[in-house]
Order: structure tokens, then C-alpha cells, then sequence
């Protein structure tokens, strides 16, 4: 396949990309695993302009939608590797196909990050998750902990409250950050204890997860008894097929660049969540401005 561009993410910054694309009249296709991105994970949108509260699936659907409508090809798969040719690149995917294009725009935002502890590999699936929209629902009247100190493990927490009958927020800091409207929430929710200064050390169980290991007691016990963990810790931007190609990146591992999003590699630009750009204010608003302004300036890289 030849194209002058390949979008490689589908989330807010990937489908804003391919919407100014299509308007632009840029050739281009769009792969990814996920469509409509990690934003699908979020429990409610509040912040979003014309959005007064929609879930992120159903916002992440709506983008998509929009950017289809515009006639995009999408691919659903995963991008191996991208390699600088003599006229632009070339970019392998896992079923097998070759994209000859002629510019690329990384999107694919973020991984989450994992507790490294023992029993999280062996239960992952069995009571130990990472998206608490995608998973909550398993939960209906039982007993969770979640682990972590700032938005995404504060919503996740007021997320599960309405579905769990007991919630633990399990933070290693001496207090909650992030936007303080979800803290007071938290504070004021019957069925939400917060543990402060606490980390888990280990999940345990055999064939599905029993009870956390803290570091220090909790009403005189180590051991915490819950029927699901899940780790809201932050995420670590997907940058590996940028670092393959020899883009540079910064110290955090972000990806360094320019005003107009190209990155140190001509032709080779990126949007969203793993770009140094937005004041690292990683919100959806800023994924799809990131995105508008890459294919801006894809447009006039081609022209040139």
C-alpha cells in the first residue's frame, strides 16, 4: 500500500489528525488496536467542550465517528516497526502488511504503568486490573482496593463506589493529588476509605486474588482482604517505535517537538499524550489540538 501519510494511533489526537487530514485532502490511513484510544477508559468527561458529562467511551466513539464519516481508512492492528526510506517511510504491521507513505504521525499516547510486585503478573485477569470502566462491572457488591494518589485513581474510585460495596483508595503519599473536586467526592462517599502512606507490596491468591500485603498495618493487619485490585498508578508514553527510528526524546521519555509537532526526523511527526508539547497537560482537549496542528503542518510539509 502507498499513501502520503500514516496515522499511527487511534485516540483523540490520532481521529482529530485524520479529520484535518480528510479536509485537507491528504491521503492517509489510520491504524491502531484501540479504537477511540485510552480516553474509552474513563469513567465521565467532564471538561470537554459541548460535553457537560459523557463517558470517554461514548466521547471516544463520537471522534471516531466524526473522523469515518470523512471517508479515513482505518486499520485495526498493531505497528511493528517504521524505517526511514529515500522518499519517506515505510511502516510493517502485524497482519502481515507493508504502508509506503510518505510522512508519519505517531498518536499512540500511553501504557500503563505496573506495581512490579509479586502475585500482579500471576493475578492480572483474576482480580488484579488496570481499567476500572472496563472491569468494574465484575465487582457489583463486592470488595475493591485501588492504588494510586492523583485523578486517574481518584475517579476510578468514585467510578467503583457506585458499583463495589467497599472501595479502598490505597495511596503511597501523605495526601490525594489532583482536581479537588473528586477528592471531596471521595471524602464524602460512605463506602470509600482512603489509606494514606500505604503502598501494597504483593497480591496474593491462587486461582484468583484474595487479599494485599501492605507495607505497614491496617486495623492492626498487614493483609488487606479485597476481591479486585486496580493499579491507577500513571502511565508511561509508547514511544518505542519513535526510539526504534532514532527520534530524539526528552529526559521523561517524551517525544521532543517542534512547534509544529514534527520531531527531529524529517516527515516523522507526533500528537497527544507522548509529545513534550500542551505544558504535558494531558487531557483530551490537548490530544486533539496536538493532532489539528500536526496535520496542519503534515499538509504543508507535502506541499513542499
Amino acid at each position: 500500500m502507498k499513501t502520503d501519510l500514516v496515522i499511527i494511533g487511534t485516540g483523540s489526537a490520532g481521529y482529530t489528525a485524520s479529520i484535518y487530514a480528510s479536509r485537507y485532502k491528504v491521503k492517509h490511513v489510520i491504524v491502531g488496536e484501540l479504537p477511540g484510544g485510552v480516553i474509552t477508559e474513563s469513567h465521565l468527561v467532564e471538561n470537554f467542550p459541548t460535553e457537560e458529562g459523557i463517558s470517554g467511551m461514548e466521547l471516544g466513539m463520537k471522534i471516531q465517528k466524526h473522523a469515518k464519516a470523512l471517508g479515513v481508512e482505518e486499520i485495526t492492528t498493531t505497528v511493528t516497526k517504521v524505517e526511514k526510506t529515500k522518499d519517506g517511510f515505510k511502516t510493517w504491521l502485524q497482519n502481515g502488511e507493508e504502508i509506503e507513505s510518505k510522512a508519519v504521525l505517531l498518536t499512540t499516547g500511553t501504557i500503563s504503568r505496573k506495581l512490579n510486585i509479586p502475585g500482579e503478573k500471576e493475578l492480572s485477569g483474576k482480580g488484579v486490573a488496570y481499567c476500572a470502566t472496563c472491569d468494574g462491572f465484575f465487582y457489583r457488591d463486592k470488595v475493591v482496593a485501588v492504588v494510586g494518589g492523583s485523578d486517574s485513581a481518584n475517579t476510578a474510585a468514585v467510578y467503583l463506589s457506585d458499583i463495589a460495596k467497599q472501595v479502598y483508595l490505597i495511596a503511597r503519599g501523605k495526601e490525594l493529588k489532583g482536581e479537588t473536586a473528586w477528592i471531596d467526592q471521595l471524602k464524602e462517599t460512605d463506602n470509600v476509605e482512603i489509606l494514606l502512606n500505604t503502598n501494597v507490596i504483593e497480591a496474593i491468591g491462587s486461582d484468583k486474588l484474595e487479599k494485599l500485603k501492605l507495607d505497614k498495618k491496617y486495623k492492626g493487619s498487614e493483609y488487606l482482604s479485597v476481591d479486585g485490585l486496580f493499579i491507577e498508578i500513571g502511565a508511561d508514553p509508547a514511544v518505542q517505535l519513535a526510539k526504534d527510528l532514532g527520534v530524539e526524546l526528552t529526559k521523561n521519555n517524551h517525544i521532543h517537538v517542534k512547534d509544529n509537532q514534527e520531531s527531529s526526523v524529517p516527515g516523522f511527526f507526533a500528537a497527544g499524550d507522548l509529545t513534550n508539547k500542551s505544558n504535558h497537560f494531558k487531557q483530551v482537549i490537548t490530544a486533539c489540538s496536538e493532532g489539528a496542528i500536526a496535520a496542519e503542518s503534515i499538509f504543508k510539509y507535502l506541499k513542499k
